[in-house]
């Protein structure tokens, strides 16, 4: 293998590398020159005269005047290097030992190992200057830039800097000098003065490498390059020097935040999601979707699309397309025809090929006036109150309510009610005393009883569609347990034989009569606390119990003995659970709705006719079309 040097040798050759500095110096004899007896060679020609035949060594001169000798065998035992050719002296040292010193020049550091190498035969001494001094500092970087400079004189390798003069300067990559045109192309600054030589480069300017880099699960970037500066200049006759500065150079990590751009057009039916820039480095592993990890074939499988597209600066986004009709899609009802289409997604790289995983989340939105509400219709039957709802396209996905009960199967089956549900009609009809209904009112002319109906959210239980329908029942013989604690309840004058008038009837307590009456029927309602109630224990059960009575006429009135009504006495009785009479009444004292419902003993109802009188009222229940919606990301078609 050949390997071609460009030019001759010059007779002092130093290399400053990355790790270490060395210096190649010519070991022809050469005349001598008077000025070349200096206080260096002085001090270490005792030295050289007191070594042992044949042997090499090297001494070390600091600045302060000392001077420090070791065999060539210690030297290499401290990581120093000292070789020999036919014609050429090499010593080599790394950065950072007990003998260099770090001196700054022109503000800039550089490093300086001063070293005389000496070989002894018989009849002669060989004392080889092997000075050294490299710059160490450190680079300056911008957001855009990095800057590297030098002195352009370096004092401990130029004795005489009146005589110094450039011989040739130039700029280099990965180790060879690149031309004027290669510097002007790459858009480098490569500037030289009385004091400095100065290289400028543009943060990922050809010549380097941009690089990705994962920190704390950041992304960001690096960017490389391997500088050279190959000097040659000339000092006095024998100071021929080529001087060459090896400097690879890494920019700090810049971190770099993922672009998320939602391209979506809500008439096309499908997110248009794209996530960059990424350089080449950074492979797609995964996308969580919805939280189901699912890998780029596995989303194309699913009908997905996914793809990349370059960038003009070399880096490339990924572009993900998912339909709104998805099932990893969350669908969200807003108010009027308003569906909020939502996509969480979590992205999965990994960086090659050091090897480190990061993850990336985002959520986009989509709001699209594409709702088909339900529509209702109400009906009262003999006995019972319903309705009848036509599906739209989102009510599938919602939860329904009677009340505040939620209805279920088991609330369906326990209290009696019928629900039908073909897929385009759902049909219910609930018994008109059974819980989750509302009574409005109760008079001699009937019972109104309310259905409320609602289709809340099935996750935060909002209600987003509501319906009310309301049936008048003829009360006839009523006896109601309400879980207020309150009893009502009618008494009919044609019960009896003879005929009572109803007017006449009262409570234990006779000042608690009818609050309403005529001369068929009377309307009773009393808290369970009142009108000489009284109550006891059955098992698990409170019994709450008071007594309808007739006052009857007497003759006379002072001393009665002759009546011509009959005796009358109807107990009116209502029994609660215990633990529910508790939660009744704690609910109550708290403001809260009751939500328990008692049920009434001995209580029956009679109607003999359906009720035509009833009213629905349907309302759409949700946010405010005039209120801002909130997004996490953006909403579909916006600029993030």
């Amino acid at each position: 293998m050949n390997c071609p040097l460009g030019a001759p040798w010059s007779p002092r050759e130093i290399v400053c590398e990355e790790n270490y500095m060395e210096v190649s110096v010519r070991r022809a004899v050469p005349g001598i020159a008077s000025e070349a007896l200096n206080e260096d060679w002085i001090a270490v020609w005792p030295v050289a005269q007191g070594a042992v035949n044949q042997v090499w060594q090297v001494a070390f001169h600091y600045q302060n005047g000392s001077l420090q000798n070791m065999m060539a065998t210690e030297a290499h035992a401290l990581g120093y290097g000292v070789n020999t050719t036919a014609t050429r002296v090499l010593f080599r040292t790394p950065y950072g030992t007990q003998q260099t010193e770090v001196s700054l020049v022109e503000g800039l550091e550089v490093e300086v190992a001063r070293a005389t190498v000496f070989y002894k035969q018989a009849w002669m001494i060989l004392m080889v200057d092997t000075a050294l001094a490299c710059p160490i500092n450190l680079p300056i970087f911008t957001t855009t830039t990095l800057r590297w400079g030098t002195p352009r004189i370096l004092p401990s390798l130029v004795r005489f800097p009146h005589l110094y003069r450039d011989e040739a300067v130039e700029m280099g990559l990965d180790g060879r000098v690149i031309d004027a045109a290669t510097i002007l192309t790459n858009g480098y600054s490569f500037l030289a003065d009385t004091k400095f030589f100065s290289i400028t480069v543009p943060i990922g300017a050809p010549g380097g490498l941009m690089e990705s880099d994962v920190i704390d699960n950041h992304y960001g970037t690096t960017y490389s390059i391997k500088l050279l500066l190959d000097r040659r200049w000339q000092g006095d006759e024998s100071d021929r020097t080529r001087h060459r500065s090896f400097k690879a150079i890494r920019t700090p990590f810049a971190p770099h935040v993922p672009v998320l751009t939602d391209n979506t057009v809500a008439e096309r039916g499908y997110f248009d999601i794209s996530l960059g820039n990424f350089l080449p480095d950074l492979e797609l592993v995964t996308i969580a979707v919805g939280g189901k990890p699912l890998m780029p074939a596995e989303l194309k499988g699913r009908g997905f699309g996914l793809g990349e597209a370059p960038n003009p600066n070399n880096t490339r986004v990924f572009i993900l397309q998912v339909p709104f009709t998805d099932p990893l899609v969350e669908q969200e009802y807003l108010y009027d025809n308003i569906r909020r289409y939502t996509l969480r997604l979590e992205y999965t790289f990994n960086l090659n090929p050091k090897g480190k995983p990061f993850t990336y989340p985002g959520v986009i939105e989509c709001d699209v006036p594409d709702v088909v509400l339900p529509t209702f219709e109400g009906f009262c039957e003999t006995g019972r109150i319903g309705l009848v709802m036509t599906h739209g396209n989102l009510d599938r996905y919602w939860v329904p309510y009677v009340g505040n009960l939620q209805l279920t199967n088991e609330l369906a089956a326990s209290q009696n009610y019928t629900v039908q549900d073909d897929g385009s009609y759902y049909y219910l009809s609930v018994p008109f005393l059974a819980p989750g209904l509302v009574y409005e009112d109760i008079s001699l002319q009937g019972l109104t009883a309310r259905l409320d109906f609602t289709l809340r959210d099935n996750k935060t239980s909002a209600v987003l569609v509501a319906f009310r329908v309301g049936c008048i029942f003829p009360t006839g013989k009523l006896l109601v347990c309400l879980p207020n604690g309150t009893i009502m309840a009618t008494v009919l004058g044609l019960d009896t034989k003879p005929d009572l008038d109803p007017r006449k009837t009262h409570l234990r307590d006779k000042n608690c009569g009818p609050v309403a009456a005529d001369e068929s029927k009377a309307l009773f309602s009393f808290p369970v606390a009142s009108c000489g109630t009284t109550r006891r224990f059955d098992g698990n059960y409170l019994v709450y119990e008071n007594e309808v009575t007739f006052r009857r006429e007497l003759i006379p009135e002072a001393s009665p003995v002759i009546t011509r009504d009959s005796q009358y006495r109807l107990t009116l009785r209502c029994r609660y659970p215990l633990n529910e009479v508790l939660r009744v009444w704690a609910r109550q004292l708290q403001g809260g709705q009751v939500t328990s419902q008692p049920y009434a003993l001995e209580a029956k109802a009679y109607q003999r006719k359906r009720s035509a009188d009833h009213h629905a009222v349907s309302q759409i229940a949700g946010r405010s079309s005039s209120g801002k919606a909130s997004t996490i990301i953006s909403t579909c078609g916006m600029p993030l």
